[in-house]
């Protein structure tokens, strides 16, 4: 992790070839075109699918404690004009961090994750609990192609192109909320869509719509992400405080 981002960001300017951040962008481009595929291949329903993006919730969470313990060993996320920390310090205070704003996160989880099973059951009459025993080990294993794109686009962006030096400890601490936020708006409209026009279930188009729809946000969140961890993002952000 001693490699210089400034080396490689040479390398990802104008040409024709794809640089590290490519294809990490590639990765989740290749994670929502795998879901569409398996959503046709296994005959998913809509709310089959947004079971599926609420894991993908998890592996965010994940990988957002990942990059604050990261940061937090190899870089400075509490660097600031009054107070130096350090490195043992830093780790003390993010995994305390961790543990306080991971509660509120899994509250959010358990509430929506609820919400999806009470409704699935309530609109297709089917057992919420039988559903969950039938149904979560295949769509658990859907969603590691989002595991997959989370992971690529930590070690490629945040450790080897050295996001870690200049990632923030607020910023990291807010980034599962900002990323699952678009999941469980997903996860809400799909199921006020579904009690306002039942007939969607059956639609097809809607769902690849939804898949469509979701991977432009995830690429808009994705591109803002990157922004936030370069030096031009950390002098925006100090200007503000």
């Amino acid at each position: 992790m001693n490699v210089s981002s400034e080396e490689f960001a040479e390398t990802t300017g104008p040409s024709h070839r794809i640089g590290p951040r490519g294809v990490a962008a590639l990765a989740l481009f290749a994670a929502n075109a795998g879901m569409l595929f398996l959503f046709f291949a296994l005959d998913l329903t809509l709310f089959e699918l947004v079971v599926v993006y609420w894991f993908e919730a998890l592996w965010v969470g994940l990988f957002s404690g990942l990059k604050l313990m990261t940061a937090s060993l190899f870089g400075d996320p509490y660097e600031n004009r009054w107070v130096d920390v350090s490195p043992g310090s830093s780790f003390l205070i993010s995994l305390f961090a961790i543990v306080k704003s991971g509660g509120a996160f899994l509250f959010i989880l358990i509430i929506t994750g609820t919400a999806l099973v009470v409704a699935q059951e309530a609109l297709t009459g089917v057992d919420g609990n039988e559903f969950v025993r039938a149904q979560a080990p295949l769509l658990l294993k859907c969603s590691l192609l989002f595991l997959v794109g989370h992971g690529l686009s930590f070690i490629i962006n945040f450790l080897f192109l050295g996001e870690f030096r200049r990632a923030r400890a607020l910023t990291l601490l807010w980034l599962p909320f900002k990323r699952s936020l678009a999941l469980f708006v997903t996860i809400a409209a799909t199921l006020t869509a579904i009690q306002t026009w039942p007939g969607v279930l059956t639609y097809t188009t809607f769902s690849a719509l939804l898949i469509v729809i979701k991977l432009a946000w995830d690429y808009f969140l994705h591109t803002r992400e990157r922004r936030s961890f370069s030096t031009a993002g950390i002098e925006q952000q100090s200007g503000h405080l």
